[in-house]
């Protein structure tokens, strides 16, 4: 009796893992791993910050020509360092639907306005 029990179950357990996994769908890509897939890098010199501290803009020098970019900043941007104007920085950013710059992360270059561990 036991004997059989065991040997259904077995059996049951072979046709559960056959069966195709068509209605089954793997779990969405997290945010973060959306964002750095799309994310974009540019460095410049800060030429500007607003005054509600919610954008800033960059000059960037792209192959001998310079253009200055405008950056949103929201409660997820990460700051490294010190950032002002005339700071030499690094900005990680992507488009937003609206089609402007949101910037993920921005930070002194080369450790420029870093603060000291005095």
């Amino acid at each position: 009796m036991i004997r059989k029990f065991v040997g259904c179950a077995s059996l049951a357990g072979l046709l559960l893992l056959s069966v195709p996994a068509h209605g089954w769908s793997s779990p969405p890509q997290s945010q973060t791993k959306q964002q750095a897939e799309q994310a974009k890098q540019v460095s410049g010199k800060v030429t500007e910050i607003g005054s509600d501290r919610r954008s800033f803009s960059l000059e960037v020098n792209d192959k001998g020509s310079k253009h200055v970019m405008q950056f949103l900043v929201d409660g997820n941007t990460q700051v490294q360092g010190r950032v002002s104007v005339g700071t030499d920085a690094v900005v990680q950013y992507q488009p937003t639907s609206e089609g402007k710059l949101l910037a993920l992360s921005v930070g002194p270059q080369n450790g420029q306005g870093a603060p000291s561990g005095r």
